[in-house]
């Protein structure tokens, strides 16, 4: 018994082979990411119902104009540290303590412009009220992702999920108990910025050794090599931020608070699915930093392919079954209140199959540091945001600003796809007709299902029952492999 015991630890909280350690790190992950995100979801929803698409429109509003000005607060800081301190373990205690002097000269800028700034950018009065507040959760919400980053570094996901976890509990419970006495998008301000601090704190805690040295290891020599590794991050993250939050601007500025929270709905969902690329891309990007780092480019494309083939196996499932369910799964969650905001969910869920592999791609750009060129197609693609945003929205309202960022994203993904083609070549599309087969056939069960009017999760159940049942059948080794990603390791083939 005790044998086995041993067994679940060394598994769950050591990093032996590379095999073992992306399996741990993706279990860590999706404990951390995806249940804490449900969490968050639950009380968003809630939220949602309780406040009114208005009420909830100005609270999306003022966190979408805030979240825009935070990029100032993280140029890049927090994956260069990963990227570091992975590389080169002895000197993460040096990496972390220098990081965070860089971040908090960053956060006071940040924050100046959150509080006397981001006003002035918002047609909804209601909005300004709420907006210094989030400052607050801006400081919060950099410093515990620095600690996250420093985990990440340190392949200790497990550490990353307890604080993720916590962290939207507190939202959940805090929330909950404020809009018990204040339905207001104030209080849900409130929530956030409490579990926020909640999250903070157990971060601080569990790194309280380094936190203890971050004068002493500061080291001075390394703030230039840092911030030119993360201006091009810089620079792509602050278009990334304006290509997110520019339609939800846009819609405050030409629309309704109303037709924001109708918008923000079917988005709130979509982001939930983005964490699933980004659990895998995490928990592979610290060994395929040292594996490009000792010029094992085979290997590193192998680690690449099977990846992209596991998040595009979800990615495809996920839109077909999502357009076809749209307007249930907007009434199931939302209420009927929130139905004219489901044909943007259809059309934003098309972003899955250009975000989800797009995720794993900039791990790859940051690895053979080709961020600088990047940063070229991310200003051409948030121009683009803008003009068809500005084309679209007045005429079609918030189904033009979900067929704006689609068109956008695509633009953009077509060009970084053929530049990170020309350092590694990887194949995807060969290994995804199994795959392909499996999600038509899915889509017609789920359609037939609904159309009959079986329940929402009864469908949803049975379609990824076929789903899954189907690539048995069709011997799709993505099963075999499932969270270990590849059966030999990169480094270790025991």
């Amino acid at each position: 018994m005790n044998s086995k015991i041993n067994k679940l630890k060394d598994f769950f909280f050591k990093n032996k082979t590379s095999r073992q350690t992306i399996a741990k790190n993706v279990f860590w992950l999706s404990m951390g990411q995806i249940a804490g995100r449900l969490i968050r979801a639950l009380f968003i929803i809630y939220a949602a119902r309780l406040l009114g698409a208005t009420e909830y429109g100005v609270f999306s509003y003022a966190l979408g104009l805030a979240g825009f000005f935070t990029i100032f607060a993280d140029i890049g800081i927090n994956q260069i540290l990963t990227k570091e301190a992975s590389q080169k373990p002895e000197k993460a205690s040096i990496y972390f303590a220098t990081s965070f002097w860089i971040k908090t000269v960053l956060l006071l800028g940040t924050i100046i412009l959150v509080i006397f700034v981001a006003p002035h950018f918002s047609k909804i009065e209601s909005a300004k009220i709420i907006i210094p507040f989030v400052a607050i959760l801006v400081i919060f919400d950099n410093l515990r992702e620095l600690s996250n980053a420093f985990f990440r570094a340190k392949e200790k996901m497990e550490l990353e999920a307890f604080v993720n976890v916590l962290m939207n509990i507190s939202i959940a419970l805090i929330g909950i108990v404020i809009l018990y006495y204040f339905s207001s998008a104030k209080a849900v301000t409130f929530s956030y910025i409490g579990s926020a601090g909640a999250g903070l704190f157990t971060a601080v805690f569990i790194l309280r050794e380094e936190f203890s040295k971050i004068i002493s290891n500061f080291d001075r020599k390394l703030v230039r090599p840092i911030l030119k590794s993360a201006w091009p991050i810089a620079l792509s993250g602050l278009l990334g931020a304006f290509m997110l939050n520019v339609d939800i601007i846009m819609l405050g500025w030409i629309r309704s608070a109303q037709e924001i929270g109708f918008y923000s709905a079917g988005q709130k969902i979509i982001q939930l699915f983005y964490v699933l690329p980004t659990i895998i891309a995490s928990a592979i990007f610290p060994i395929l930093s040292r594996t490009v780092g000792k010029k094992q480019h085979q290997k590193a494309t192998l680690i690449i392919e099977k990846g992209m083939t596991i998040i595009l196996s979800l990615a495809i499932p996920l839109v077909i079954g999502g357009i076809i369910l749209g307007k249930p799964i907007i009434n199931f969650l939302y209420g009927n209140e929130y139905l004219p905001g489901a044909l943007s969910f259809q059309v934003l869920l098309l972003t899955i199959l250009i975000v989800f592999p797009q995720i794993l791609l900039g791990n790859l750009v940051l690895v053979y540091n080709k961020q600088k060129k990047i940063a070229g197609y991310m200003f051409f693609a948030s121009i683009s945001n803008i003009v068809f945003n500005a084309l679209l929205i007045p005429k079609f309202g918030i189904i033009g600003a979900a067929i704006a960022t689609v068109i956008v994203q695509i633009s953009y993904n077509i060009l970084i796809w053929n530049m990170i083609k020309k350092v590694s070549h990887f194949k995807t599309l060969k290994n995804l007709k199994k795959i392909f087969l499996a999600s038509i056939i899915m889509g017609i069960i789920s359609f037939f299902l609904n159309k009959i009017g079986i329940h929402l999760i009864i469908n949803i159940t049975i379609s990824a029952g076929f789903y899954l049942g189907l690539l048995f059948i069709l011997k799709e080794k993505i099963l075999e492999e499932g969270l270990i990603l590849f059966k030999k390791s990169p480094e270790n083939s025991n």
